[in-house]
């Protein structure tokens, strides 16, 4: 899959209402919390490929699952309350670590994103972790504690538009 089509497919995904917080009801506390299955940092590859507006090139990650009773998900970008949490449940809003008294992390809805299925991105996610992705992923949730987005990626407001003396932009063009 081309990089163009995997940004296309990320781009179409995050903003959606498929994946909003609507969707992370997966993530509310049950008998079993989700547990740490592996932490990494965000390669520049990976940036290349899905262009996360939202993570920049070595930035750390986590990547917690619960497989029963199918294999959910939860992803966090950058050092958060429960980066060193072995095991992380969601009360009241809040992720926390299973075996502390700690509130956590206020989950606000703009911070996270939540999926009723599996996409590349996830997987790669996973593969560069040093897992193999092969069961079925039924829910994910990718959570990024520091919303600054990277200014690196031009978008085309930033392009510089070239100067032609005598031509006009026509009447409303984005030129």
């Amino acid at each position: 899959m081309t990089w163009n089509l995997r940004l296309l497919l990320l781009a179409y995904l995050l903003p959606s209402s498929q994946g909003s917080f609507d969707s992370c009801d997966f993530l509310l506390e049950n008998d079993l919390p989700f547990t740490l299955a592996c932490e990494s940092h965000y390669s520049s590859e990976l940036r290349l490929n899905y262009r996360d507006i939202w993570v920049k090139a070595d930035a750390p990650y986590w990547l917690w699952w619960r497989q029963e009773p199918s294999l959910q998900l939860l992803v966090s970008f950058y050092e958060s309350p429960i980066s060193p949490c072995t095991n992380v449940s969601l009360s009241l809003n809040c992720l926390h670590c299973s075996d502390s008294e700690e509130p956590g992390i206020h989950i606000r809805p703009e911070v996270i994103h939540c999926f009723d299925f599996s996409f590349s991105y996830v997987r790669e996610l996973m593969t560069h972790c040093g897992l193999t992705p092969k069961a079925q992923i039924t829910s994910v949730a990718i959570h990024y504690a520091r919303l600054i987005p990277d200014r690196e990626i031009p978008s085309r407001a930033d392009r510089a538009r070239p100067w032609i003396p005598g031509l006009l932009p026509l009447r409303g063009s984005r030129w």
